[in-house]
């Protein structure tokens, strides 16, 4: 794989992490809509864009999918429905500061994932940036209870995390069998399917669809829209033609972008707990990064896809 060029490596992560800061300030104003109609809204529109465009591109591969392929796929469809849920549901219950600082753990998440599954042992810079990482997850955890900042909230945006590099992990192998646009469209309608099994027992998940409100119904498409296909289409592209580390880097960016977009937008300003854990998960997780040598995973396989 050639290295990618400065201009083209710095567009791309410009673009994707601009799209994905968008994730957490829109679904906080989509309130009182529940998370996980937010959830099911964004990823069933997602999928139903992106399988309008390539359907014959879907009609022609899925049939070549193995039984064990096409079981990966549900799983991850199901494990990315999760991470949506947590984390849409925890951010309806923390300080948006808060719940942006532990989105940047996604990449260490993968890490520990691929030394669980697959015995891909940390390097001692991972190994230091997980632990500056979990000291700012922990300090961002101490500032519960203040304002709208709750440790229930950050349980659970740390569950999608959890869950994010578990969905990577359930992928592994299966983006050589089908395209990009493809695999995005088929994983974000077993999502989809997924929260719609779900939503009927949420207590008072549908009474905040009937009726959506309209502005809840433009927030959920701008969802749709900018973070998810904007910076998933952004990811899955450059996850096939620039190194897994510079994709990882757009986690950190939605981070710092989202917190930006929060003070501009609804002037919540950081408590210096929150500032403090944020830039040590920030300092841990860009450690990680920029001092890790290559992973050893295959061609074309992303260790980072921030949804």
């Amino acid at each position: 794989m050639p290295p990618p060029t400065a201009r083209g490596a710095a567009l791309f992560l410009l673009i994707s992490s601009a799209a994905f800061a968008f994730s957490g300030p829109l679904a906080r104003a989509a309130r009182p809509v529940h998370p996980l109609v937010i959830a099911f809204g964004r990823v069933a529109l997602a999928a139903l864009i992106l399988g309008v465009l390539n359907a014959g591109a879907i009609r022609r591969t899925l049939p070549t999918l193995s039984t064990r392929q096409r079981a990966i796929v549900l799983g991850a469809g199901s494990l990315l429905a999760a991470h949506f849920a947590l984390f849409l549901w925890g951010l309806d219950r923390t300080s948006l500061p808060a719940a942006l600082s532990l989105v940047a753990l996604e990449p260490l998440s993968i890490v520990l994932w691929a030394w669980a599954l697959f015995r891909i042992r940390p390097s001692r810079p991972e190994q230091l940036g997980l632990l500056l990482a979990t000291l700012g997850a922990l300090l961002v955890g101490r500032g519960g209870d203040a304002g709208e900042h709750h440790l229930e909230g950050d349980l659970l945006v740390l569950g999608a995390v959890i869950l994010y590099g578990a969905y990577l992990a359930a992928a592994r192998g299966i983006r050589d069998a089908l395209p990009a646009h493809t695999y995005a469209a088929v994983v974000y309608g077993s999502a989809a399917f997924a929260l719609a099994l779900v939503l009927p027992f949420a207590p008072g998940a549908l009474a905040t669809a009937s009726p959506l409100p309209a502005h809840g119904a433009v927030y959920i498409i701008l969802l749709a829209l900018i973070p998810t296909l904007l910076g998933h289409t952004a990811v899955q592209w450059a996850s096939r033609h620039m190194p897994p580390t510079l994709v990882a880097l757009v986690s950190p960016g939605e981070t710092l972008g989202g917190i930006a977009l929060g003070i501009v937008w609804f002037g919540t300003i950081p408590t210096l707990t929150e500032s403090l854990g944020g830039l040590l998960i920030l300092s841990g997780t860009l450690v990680a990064l920029f001092r890790s040598s290559p992973p050893a995973t295959p061609a074309g396989e992303p260790l980072s896809s921030t949804p």
